[in-house]
């Protein structure tokens, strides 16, 4: 949980604990991205190394979509999605 897939993992570990709600504060401005999970920056100024695997193409400077992944078996659910375009 809270890792950019295939590229940058979270440090320290982030468990998965079932019927828990978590709260990640995202920022990513260029390719450098800051997670923080329940209060506790777990992803600090990285960059991304390159385009993810759900890129529609490669002019990833392009606006485009933004896909929140649940893979797990069970239920996954979101809520209260806050985007904010970074100033």
């Amino acid at each position: 949980m809270g890792a950019v897939y295939g590229f940058i993992a979270p440090e320290p570990a982030v468990p998965r604990t079932p019927d828990v709600w978590h709260s990640y504060d995202i920022t990513l401005v260029g390719r450098t991205v800051t997670v923080v999970h329940n209060g506790q920056t777990v992803i600090d100024r990285q960059e991304v190394p390159g385009i993810t695997g759900g890129a529609i193409d490669s002019n990833e400077g392009a606006p485009g979509p933004i896909y929140l992944q649940g893979t797990e078996d069970g239920r996954v659910a979101f809520r209260n999605i806050v985007i904010t375009p970074a100033q």
